[in-house]
């Protein structure tokens, strides 16, 4: 009986490690995606930003 239960303890611990360091990884990739997507955002943003001086740029010219 106490064999069975201790290796009920070590499959226990065994999945234990394999669940946290899938944890561990999700995370990580959990926030690469984030810092991937800000960056996006960011570039988007600058992107935007750009074509609205250009379409002011462009509507002055036109308004002479």
């Amino acid at each position: 009986m106490i064999e069975f239960v201790q290796k009920q303890l070590e499959a226990s611990e065994r999945l234990y490690r394999v669940m946290a360091e899938d944890n561990q990884l999700r995370a990580h990739n959990l926030q690469m995606w984030i810092d991937m997507t800000a960056d996006y955002q960011k570039k988007l943003a600058d992107r935007d930003r750009i074509i609205e001086e250009l379409r002011a740029v462009i509507a002055k010219y036109e308004a002479k």
